[in-house]
């Protein structure tokens, strides 16, 4: 069964009513006060852009404000769910075993790939203030890698020292508060420390998994949600330690643990339609691997969410 939580914002709000019983959310529970637009709306959207002139030049401060907070209002909410149909390639090792179930498997993964690359190329293309002019908006997996590698190891060193503020800053709101909670409760004598050993399987790792852009609604002048998904393959180290009079950590017997593991985080953030700026980064979550049998089932979902959506309209 696929997860809601990868299913946005739209998803939300309809198969809240329709398929209930057999969904329980996993990450977080947005409130549907609006929707991720279909591929339809983007292309309409596109659509006007190219034809539009230059927003930018022509909206008055009071505008440019109300745009603002209208940003500000996106960050805080639309970037705390994943994409619906967010494909994240497993291992080999994961694909099914018989050839045609594989084959199937990996014309999905395919024809994903070519929806997101047209998506993107239609975005960068329609940030362009004239047709031979050098487009505004610019996607870059090795930035977008650099990128989810700060925010990770920023958001692990906070979790363990107790740092909220870094957590508010460098975590969606949805993930935040359950990582804020959990230094809470944690015991106030109870000293953790995290250390990133090394980035391993350099050969594979980091590496970009999905790259989305879609508008949060089908206004013309409704914020872009840019969302990533970076594969990091690393070994981590845990332990608890007490402070000696030199202020020096030591270690606590037994309770060191070194992990090796690969991590698909997401990261999201806000870019401005008019000024094609980018908001800060920050972790949406992480998921796991697209399983073959859950991906039919999503497919499903989503497309019940699209038709529902179309029927609106």
């Amino acid at each position: 069964m696929a997860s809601v939580s990868r299913l946005g914002l739209g998803a939300r709000g309809v198969l809240s009513s329709q398929a209930s019983a057999r969904i329980s959310p996993r990450v977080v529970r947005v409130a549907p006060t609006c929707s991720f637009s279909t591929s339809a709306a983007l292309a309409r959207s596109v659509r006007r852009a190219n034809r539009a002139p230059a927003r930018d030049e022509i909206r008055s401060p009071s505008a440019q404000i109300a745009q603002q907070k209208l940003n500000q209002k996106v960050t805080s909410n639309a970037i705390n769910v994943i994409f619906p149909g967010t494909f994240v390639r497993p291992p080999w090792a994961q694909w099914p075993k018989d050839f045609s179930s594989r084959f199937a498997f990996f014309r999905t993964w395919v024809t994903v790939k070519a929806r997101e690359a047209a998506t993107k190329f239609a975005m960068v293309h329609s940030s362009r203030p004239r047709f031979f002019k050098r487009a505004a908006l610019k996607t870059s997996n090795a930035l977008a890698i650099l990128t989810a590698k700060g925010l990770h190891r920023s958001m692990m060193e906070a979790l363990a020292s107790g740092d909220k503020d870094t957590i508010r800053k460098v975590c969606a709101s949805k993930l935040a508060l359950p990582l804020q909670a959990t230094i809470d409760n944690r015991p106030k004598d109870k000293l953790m420390a995290w250390e990133l050993v090394e980035y391993t399987k350099t050969w594979f790792y980091p590496t970009v998994l999905s790259h989305k852009l879609s508008p949060i609604e089908k206004s013309k002048d409704a914020p872009i949600i840019e969302q990533v998904v970076v594969a990091i393959s690393s070994k981590q180290r845990r332990y608890q330690y007490v402070l000696g009079a030199d202020e020096e950590r030591k270690k606590l017997a037994g309770t060191e643990k070194e992990m090796d593991i690969i991590e698909n985080i997401v990261i999201g953030c806000v870019v401005d339609p008019h000024t094609w700026q980018r908001d800060e980064w920050r972790i949406v979550g992480s998921m796991k691997a697209t399983d073959p049998n859950e991906w039919k089932e999503e497919e499903r979902l989503v497309k019940m969410v699209e038709h529902s959506e179309a029927m609106k309209r």
